[in-house]
């Protein structure tokens, strides 16, 4: 059988010049972005504390409190390591220091919220003898980046009987929940600003509970007054978890300002 012939070195030279030039003219306007990308994201400052942040990071996986820092460490009380070995450990150390780095600043820039606070927000009307009360969630967000396109939806509202049992009703069907002075549209939270979510309201006139829903059901009417009610919530967001949260108030009995609620906030 005839034998192939090995190409020269000059001929795999020049043949990589060739491609080189012909994906240069095809690429050229993605290579030259990307140089200007780079250009533009590469700071001098930056590079440097990176550097002493990795070697610091570095330094603290490699003999540091960690579980692979306690591994090597103790076997190098008693075997030499081989290059080898050595060389593979460095690059898990690299690998573990690229990664916790990484970590730490997509955790920070992640958009994540919480319920965790629900207020009685006393609110004047045009009418003198008329005061409303709101009851309000504040959604709270907890990382670096604002929680995007927010919002809220009444699930069910339940209604404790005499033997103290929350039983459903028939508002059961998924309703918008408005916010405080911004209508029912989904509203951006941002770092240190708490908006609030209205939840329902009364006055001083008729103690009587009315979520602040839209559309309002007709269906509401039957089971208007002055509680105890449990409405169940979920609020959601743009590349967030939902929660789902419930808070219960309660007329019953007491003054039209001294009103009992709490939040649940379901695991």
């Amino acid at each position: 059988m005839p034998t192939l012939s090995h190409p020269s070195l000059f001929t795999l030279v020049a043949s990589a010049v060739i491609i080189g030039v012909i994906s240069i003219l095809v690429f050229n306007k993605q290579i030259s972005r990307s140089i200007r990308l780079f250009r533009e994201g590469f700071d001098h400052h930056l590079l440097w504390t990176y550097w002493g942040l990795f070697k610091e990071k570095g330094w603290e996986i490699f003999w540091g409190p960690t579980l692979l820092g306690i591994i090597f460490g103790i076997a190098t009380l008693w075997y030499s390591p081989l290059l080898v070995w050595f060389l593979v450990y460095l690059l898990t150390v690299f690998f573990m220091t690229g990664y916790y780095l990484w970590r730490d600043d997509y955790t920070r820039l992640q958009p994540k919220f919480r319920v965790e606070k629900v207020i009685a927000q006393v609110t004047d009307t045009e009418a003198s003898d008329v005061t409303n009360i709101f009851l309000q969630v504040l959604p709270e967000c907890v990382t670096d980046v604002p929680v995007m396109e927010c919002r809220a939806r009444l699930l069910l509202v339940s209604q404790k009987n005499g033997n103290g049992q929350w039983v459903p009703t028939q508002m059961n069907s998924p309703l918008k929940l408005g916010w405080d002075y911004y209508g029912y549209d989904p509203l951006t939270i941002e770092p240190g600003i708490g908006q609030r979510l209205n939840i329902c309201w009364w006055d001083n006139k008729f103690r009587a509970i009315v979520p602040t829903v839209n559309p309002m059901p007709s269906k509401w009417r039957s089971i208007i007054g002055p509680g105890p009610f449990k409405f169940d919530i979920r609020m959601s967001a743009k590349d967030c978890a939902p929660i789902d949260f419930s808070v219960t108030v309660n007329l019953l009995g007491r003054k039209w300002d001294d009103p009992e609620y709490a939040l649940i906030v379901l695991p």
